[in-house]
């Protein structure tokens, strides 16, 4: 009988946090290999050496090379750390940024229109196309990419927080805080911003694998930064023109976006199944 129990509590566990344990395990080890990459790479991720160009995946080179002869698995490992460094950083100040633009908007009318109509224009183009412009006039770099796809994703976290803001300031709790003399801001950042929490952290756990997917196809379009870093898209950029006769120059490439795409997904899924109340 308790064996039949606690089969029945492992299921039920599973059930609810298996992906997270999945796809976080592999989060992790990607996260490890970012963090160790000097130590798991096997040359130099930039170093050019026309004389080894396009070796296919052998014992000293277990990737192949591209076509500068440069080590395809160096720089795969080297752009494990490109993507999360950019993807980490634009999701945490797309949610810091455009939080306090919903908030704003949401509770001030005066504010919300003229805001959100800037907000609503953004979101009206395609967004990779946005991205695709804004990289195109600020330039190459890594910081400037950040600033690129930060502003691409503003108006869909404002829109969202707006959202939330609009539904919960009518509230008796929020009239009762009035009546008692609390100021707005206090209103906002004490008692509307905690309710935000659990759509914001499902909102930032999805947005990670978009933020790969774009930041890997803007590398792939060649815009955004420089050819030189290692970047998923970039190698996959590369070695398009040879896919056919040297097909390891994009295949590992494809696969690493796929996996960390794949990792991010899942576990932005399991977060939102555990954190939204209507899917309990």
């Amino acid at each position: 009988m308790e064996t039949i129990k606690s089969r029945a509590k492992f299921i039920f566990f599973m059930k609810r946090y298996g992906r997270i344990i999945i796809a976080g395990t592999v989060l992790i080890i990607i996260m490890l290999i970012a963090i160790l990459a000097p130590l798991i790479a096997t040359h130099d991720p930039y170093k050019v050496n026309i004389y080894e160009a396009k070796i296919t995946p052998n014992d000293e080179y277990i990737m192949g090379t591209d076509a500068y002869g440069r080590d395809i698995f160096s720089r795969i490992i080297y752009g494990t750390r490109t993507s999360l460094i950019i993807s980490v950083s634009v999701n945490a100040l797309a949610i810091i940024i455009g939080t306090i633009i919903g908030l704003m908007c949401g509770y001030f009318l005066y504010v919300d229109r003229i805001v959100m109509r800037i907000m609503e224009a953004l979101n009206a183009l395609p967004m990779l196309l946005l991205a695709i412009v804004f990289a195109s006039v600020l330039g190459q770099g890594v910081d400037k990419l950040i600033i690129c796809l930060t502003m691409v994703n503003l108006p869909g976290i404002a829109r969202l927080v707006r959202s939330q803001v609009l539904s919960l300031k009518e509230k008796e709790f929020i009239e009762s805080a009035k009546a008692s003399g609390a100021s707005n801001f206090r209103i906002i950042f004490k008692y509307i911003l905690p309710l935000c929490y659990s759509p914001l952290i499902i909102r930032f756990t999805n947005g990670l694998s978009a933020t790969i997917l774009t930041q890997s196809t803007l590398s792939f379009l060649g815009v955004g930064l420089d050819s030189r870093i290692p970047t998923w898209g970039g190698i996959i950029g590369e070695g398009r023109a040879y896919m056919v006769v040297y097909p390891h120059m994009c295949t590992y490439a494809g696969l690493a976006i796929i996996i960390t795409v794949l990792a991010f997904s899942i576990f932005g899924d399991g977060v939102r199944d555990v954190l939204d109340p209507k899917l309990r």
